[in-house]
Order: C-alpha cells, then structure tokens, then sequence
C-alpha cells in the first residue's frame, strides 16, 4: 500500500514523501513493518517516479536545464539530429533512465516476496521477530524519548475522508495538462495534442497548475461542513447560522459577560463548523512550505555554484577532456551517472547535481560524439538518474532527511539500511544500463528487461525471509557474521527467528505462554533477557519488569506477595526509590 501510495502521488517528490510516509505510519506499525522498511520505501519511490513522470515538479525544472543546453547547441548547429525542445528531450531521456526503472522494479519485488537482505533485513526481523507495533528500535523519539507529533495533522473530530485528498490531485492534473495545452497552443488550429506538448511552456504550466490546485482545494475545503463526525456539503442552514452568530457577536462585543461568553462556547460547539477555515488553510501552507525551505536555499546555493563554474571555465575545461582522443565517447553515459552520483552523494542534492552537470556536461558531450542522438539522450539521462541514485545514498540529502522525518524513523538508520540497496541498483545501471546501451549493444528495451532479471536474481538468490525456519540471514550478512568481533546479538536474534517461525507467533508471546507461576525467579529472568533483546526505553523495560512479578503463594495458601506488602515498613520521602 505504500508502494502505492507512492506511485499514485507522482506529481512532487516532497509531497509523496510527506504524504505517503505520514498516511501510512500508522498501517506499518499495526503489520509490524520497521520503520527503516517504510522510509526506504517511501524515499526510494518519491524522486524515481516524480523524474520520470512527464507531469511533475521535477519536470519545469528538468526542462529548463535542458533547454538552455539546447539552445547553445543550437546557436552553434541549426539542424542537429536530436529534438530541439526540452520537453521533448525530457521524454526521450525516460527510457535510458536506468537507476530510477531498477529501482522502481525492485521494490515492489522485494515487498511481494517479503525478502530482504543486509541491513534492512535486520531491521526487519528486530520488529516481527519481537512483535514491535511501535516501529521497532529504528524508530525516531523527540529530546524527551516521547514518539514525535506533526504540527500539522487536523484536529481530532475532522472526519477523514478520501476525496479531501483524491480531488486535488486530480485537479492539478487537470490543470496542468490544460496550462500544458494552453501555453504550447500557437494559435493556428493546426496543431495536434503533441505538437503542443513539444512547444509548452512546461514550467509556467506547473507553477500556475499548482497555484490553482492549492486555491482550488482550499474552495472545496470551505464547502464542506463537519459535524458529529460526518460532513455536510453546502450546508446552507449552517451558513445563515453562522453569519447570524457573527452579527449577534459583532453587536454584542462591548456588553457581553462572562456568562454570556461561555454559553456562546457551548453553543458554538453545537453547531457544525467549517472542515477548513480560510486561516487555518493558510496555516497548513505555511507549515508546508516550512518543510521544503531548506531545500529551496540549497537549490539557490546550488544555482550560484553552477554560474560560477561556468564563469571560471569549468564546462571548457570538461569539454576539453570529453573531446579527448584518449576517451571513447560512448563511455560518457555511463561517465555522467557516476559523476553525477558522487556529487549528489557529496552535496545531498539532486536538483543541485543537474544544476552543476548540464552546463559542464551536455554540450560538450555532443560535440565530442559528433551529435550521436543515442549518446546526447544517454549522458542527458545520466545526469538525472546519477543524481537521484546519490542522493538516496547521501545522509545529508534533502530527500532523505524528509523521509526519515515523515515516517519518524531516525537518520542513520534510514541511511544504513536504504544505502546498499541503492549502490546495488546503481552497480546493475552500470553493468546492464548505460555500458552495453551507448555502446549500441543492444536497445533500452533490452536493457531494461536485463535490469529486471538483475533484481529478481537478487530477490531469489540473495535475501531472505524476515523469519525463516533456520534463522538464516543473507549471504552478504553471513559473510560478516564469520569476521565481525561484536556479533552476540546477531547470533541471539538468529535464535530467536527459529523460536518465532516454530511457535508461527512473536518471541515474546512464545515466552510467555512457556512461563509457569511456580518458578518466578527464572520467569523474572527471561522476561529480562527478551525486554533486552526489543531495546525497550528505560520507561518501558521498568514498566514490563513489574509484570514480570507475579502473585505466588506458598503451599499453606498464603499470598507471599501480601505477607511482603504487610511486612514493609513504610518509606519516608527521603528514601523512596525514584
């Protein structure tokens, strides 16, 4: 489902992370999903499908980065072999974006067959084998230990309905592709759907289409009415009610009472209340905005970079080593991801990444192919798919930091568990992707059903089940486990997935059902050694261990517990233990 959720909110990488992963916190947790699991599917799905979707934010910005290349390349060869809009570029840049298909084959792959291996896999099995529905120990907790709350969730009686979220996006959608139409529309009614799409004004078309759908979604909010759990559309009666106590409220303002106050309360809380008042709406987009800022000032940052080393010369001395005889041209594919890789992973920025690349990378790139469209349209995708690939590598990524706090998991972990499947997916779009395809081995078609075997081969062969009957893990774990020095809680949970795939329930739920009430002490002790094992907070391990204590009597019947109790002296203030 969130894999899902994901795919359906292609339109923006951001609201995808911060939508899927705070909507779905709740259902993970209840299937004892870790929280590592849910981040990394919610962060490797966001940027994938929102570069590759020709209706998304990514694509003004995309196309615009593209088109600038483009003009250069035209203002020095009027009648090149390759599409001359950015729009149209853009999409023949899909097919050669290898990283970003990988990925988006492996994922649903991996969620099919429950498999999962290194990190991850750990993670995994530290939630289900102990039977967490909290998230499992990757889970974020604020200063103060407590679970992390989000400033903009609506008020507890606001029905949650699924057209409050559904017809927003499809209005942008709407939008968009009408703004598309509109801004590409030469005016001689000659053209077709595509040739309008080729000659749009991509990113007007997104920035106006986003305005209207978030005007439009506040209107649809304003209609509504919320009362006793349900909501009423047009609630004319509601309306006349309200102005009516606004004018009674503006004639009174300087006579009321107190009492007059708190029955006006109480008669407010009566009636039904509009589901989103205009200033809460802006509230809610403030707050929005607020999470993305960060990420507009890096992007700005990133802008000035990328001016200043064009300006010093950077683009001609690249263009000076693309040309080289010494390089053959069709490794520049594959020479563009990984750079764009390694800057994405160093910086933590995607659209930073393109913004450096493409001045320093994509003219002279065709200049050193003689214009081969093949190549252009490869180092063009290299750059995009380079870009996302380091930044799910990267802990400093905007991206990554987002998804980590939308699905309350803590950073490094996110990190650690989401890394090795990202530098596998990044290995096999090298080895099968943009080696053999810009040498012309064979076609991105071919290319992209090889990457699907490349995945399904390590899905089979390669992970494992969270809970499996010998408590196996990956190969690659395995192999750690023969070197690693501190490998006793590997080891203890090894064990531990042998008991919960025998009893086909949680470990902790096995143990107490083995418990008996005549021998307290071990029963103590056991339940000591699981609480360990969970990494419960101090708070809670203090709280289980007071369970662990159960009522015995002696063979005469006696409640030992309440001789205890009747033989304590009372404790002053000084000496009671905290």
């Amino acid at each position: 489902v969130s894999f899902f959720a994901g795919i359906v909110i292609f339109f923006d990488d951001y609201a995808n992370t911060l939508v899927a992963g705070a909507s779905m916190r709740p259902l993970t947790d209840a299937c004892m999903v870790s929280r590592e699991k849910l981040a990394f599917v919610v962060d490797a799905t966001a940027a994938p499908i929102a570069s590759i979707v020709p209706i998304s934010s990514w694509v003004g910005f995309e196309i615009s980065l593209i088109q600038a290349e483009l003009d250069k390349i035209l203002a020095s060869d009027s009648d090149p072999d390759i599409k001359t809009t950015g729009f149209t570029v853009f999409l023949e840049t899909i097919k050669y974006r290898y990283y970003c298909i990988y990925m988006l084959m492996l994922m649903p792959l991996l969620i099919a067959s429950g498999r999962d291996f290194g990190p991850m896999l750990i993670a995994e099995r530290r939630t289900k084998v102990y039977g967490r529905t909290d998230g499992g120990p990757g889970a974020a907790l604020n200063a103060e230990g407590e679970v992390l709350k989000s400033n903009n969730t609506p008020s507890e009686d606001t029905p949650c309905k699924w057209w409050n979220m559904v017809f927003p996006i499809v209005m942008l959608v709407v939008y968009i592709f009408y703004l598309l139409a509109y801004t590409g529309d030469d005016g001689s009614g000659s053209q077709s759907f595509v040739d309008k799409m080729q000659n749009a004004d991509a990113y007007s078309a997104l920035l106006w289409g986003t305005m209207a759908a978030a005007l439009t979604a506040v209107g649809f909010y304003l209609i509504q009415d919320k009362h006793m759990d349900r909501i009423i559309f047009f609630n004319v009666k509601g309306y006349i009610s309200r102005a009516k106590r606004g004018f009674a409220s503006l004639k009174n303002k300087f006579r009321r009472t107190p009492d007059q106050d708190e029955n006006t309360e109480g008669e407010e809380e009566v009636h039904a209340r509009v589901l989103m008042s205009y200033s809460e709406a802006m509230t809610s987009f403030l707050l929005g905005m607020e999470k993305i800022f960060g990420a507009i000032v890096v992007l700005t940052l990133a802008w000035a970079s990328g001016a200043i080393m064009s300006a010093v010369g950077l683009d001609r001395f690249f263009g000076e080593i693309l040309k080289s005889d010494a390089l053959d041209y069709r490794m520049l594919p594959t020479l563009s991801f990984i750079i764009a890789m390694i800057i994405a992973f160093a910086t933590g920025t995607s659209w930073g990444t393109m913004t450096i690349m493409f001045p320093l990378v994509l003219v002279p790139s065709y200049e050193a192919s003689g214009g081969d469209a093949n190549i252009f349209y490869g180092v063009t995708a290299g750059i995009l798919a380079g870009a996302v690939a380091g930044d799910h590598a990267s802990p400093i990524s905007d991206t990554t930091i987002l998804a980590s706090m939308a699905s309350e998991c803590t950073l490094l972990n996110h990190v650690k568990t989401q890394a090795p499947y990202a530098l596998l997916v990044a290995l096999w779009s090298v080895l099968v992707g943009t080696i053999p395809s810009g040498r012309g081995a064979y076609s991105s078609g071919i290319a992209a059903l090889m990457g699907f075997v490349a995945m399904l081969f390590h899905v089979v062969f390669t992970a494992e089940f969270a809970i499996n009957k010998t408590g196996r893990y990956d190969i690659f774990t395995e192999i750690y486990l023969r070197f690693a020095r501190e490998k006793d809680e590997l080891l203890q949970l090894k064990e531990d997935v042998k008991i919960a795939y025998e009893t086909g329930e949680p470990v902790e739920m096995a143990l107490k059902k083995s418990i008996t009430h005549e021998d307290t002490k071990d029963v103590s002790m056991s339940k000591t050694v699981v609480i360990d094992r969970i990494g419960v907070t101090e708070t809670n391990r203090s709280a289980t261990a007071h369970e662990c204590v159960p009522i015995n009597e002696d063979e005469d019947g006696v409640d030992l517990e309440s001789s205890v109790k009747d033989e304590q002296a009372p404790l002053d203030d000084d000496n009671k233990i905290q």
